[in-house]
């Protein structure tokens, strides 16, 4: 005789009616976007950056004309567009945690958040809407900014791929950013806790990177058997062996004994800077080639923007320390050699992944903190 099972099946996410991530997203979305847009402060905050960010490419346009003469015919567009992309992303650094830090928490502080956790949205479908809602309240910030890069294409100088690149990496450090808030929001119960833990995180990558260099690079000394160099105004140019190059007030040539000289040798500390943000940005851009010039006046010349001038800078700390000495070995440094080498490897995706990285991490643990129903509660939480 044949006997059936009745044991029940065990449910699945499916038959319990969860909702799928592309409605569960939607949802989340639109309930934070419409809360967001309901507030005045919103509106008030866009138009007060709007007018800020018209100030910074006003004196971006004015230092440039003052620092590279009338006669230079490259156009000052990748200058200001520098300009306004480090003031945005400085910006973004200050506003997005404000932004990202108070969704969970406010929510669990208000009593609402046990109302969505009971939804059929599961608590990473909860965390993602959220962190995606902050992200694109963030990047309005960006698409304000958007009529002054189209004022730095026209005034020229400026490579479209170039610029492609500078809004796509701004807009993916402010995505790190909400996901540290909305993570850390999640994990922390108190408002004001959550906002304070989410601007050291950041300040740990803009200001702790610079300091962490910074403390360690006298550690890093080092000795180059070196010894000194002529210049062109302590001895007539036609001695024989003297070079006075192609700008005529370099070094002419070596002399004297060698003696070993200190200097810097970078090479194993300067990855503490990949994480910053305004390195991992400035360093994903490749370098444009530098603007035409008369020869017949040194003091025509184009100065670089600031992202350019900090991609630069990381890649030069990527040298041997003997590019730090005049005369190391008893040789003048090739300039040209130089500024090939100068360009060094690319930092930014070791940067981006530990950024990412740490991010993941949060957000794993906050996702967990969302579990309903929860083990164990903080003191002094409001459930409903």
């Amino acid at each position: 005789m044949m006997t059936m099972d009745t044991k029940p099946q065990e449910p699945t996410a499916r038959s319990e009616g969860r909702l799928g991530w592309g409605a569960a997203l939607g949802n989340v979305i639109q309930m934070e976007l419409r809360q967001r847009l309901r507030t005045r402060s919103w509106y008030i905050m866009l138009a007060v950056w709007f007018v800020v960010i018209g100030l910074v490419t006003w004196g971006a346009v004015a230092s440039y004309n003052t620092l590279a003469g009338d006669d230079l015919f490259f156009g000052p567009g990748r200058f200001v567009f520098e300009a306004v992309v480090g003031f945005v992303i400085f910006f973004g650094l200050l506003v997005a945690p404000a932004m990202s830090a108070s969704t969970v928490s406010g929510d669990r502080a208000g009593g609402t958040l046990a109302i969505v956790q009971v939804t059929l949205a599961t608590p990473g479908q909860l965390l993602t809407g959220k962190w995606l809602a902050s992200w694109i309240a963030a990047l309005g910030f960006l698409v304000a900014a958007l009529p002054y890069i189209i004022l730095a294409v026209v005034l020229g100088g400026l490579d479209v791929p170039g610029l492609v690149v500078f809004v796509l990496m701004v807009a993916v450090e402010l995505g790190i950013i909400c996901a540290l808030g909305t993570a850390v929001s999640a994990i922390v119960s108190r408002t004001l806790f959550a906002v304070v833990a989410t601007y050291l995180l950041v300040a740990l990558f803009s200001l702790g990177t610079l300091i962490g260099f910074a403390l360690t690079a006298p550690l890093t000394m080092t000795t180059v058997p070196a010894n000194q160099a002529v210049y062109p105004d302590e001895e007539p140019l036609y001695l024989e062996g003297a070079d006075p190059g192609a700008d005529g007030w370099g070094p002419v040539r070596c002399t004297g004994p060698m003696v070993p000289q200190e200097t810097l040798d970078t090479r194993s500390t300067y990855w503490m800077l990949a994480a910053n943000p305004f390195v991992v940005v400035a360093d994903a851009v490749p370098h444009p080639e530098k603007p035409p010039y008369d020869p017949d006046d040194p003091e025509t010349w184009a100065p670089d923007g600031i992202m350019t001038s900090i991609s630069t800078g990381v890649r030069y700390l990527q040298q041997p320390p003997e590019t730090n000495v005049e005369c190391a070995n008893g040789q003048l440094t090739d300039q040209d050699q130089q500024d090939e080498d100068s360009e060094g490897t690319p930092v930014w995706p070791l940067g981006l992944g530990i950024q990412v990285a740490v991010a993941a991490a949060l957000f794993a643990w906050g996702r967990q903190r969302l579990v309903a129903p929860a083990v164990r509660l903080p003191r002094g939480t409001r459930v409903a």
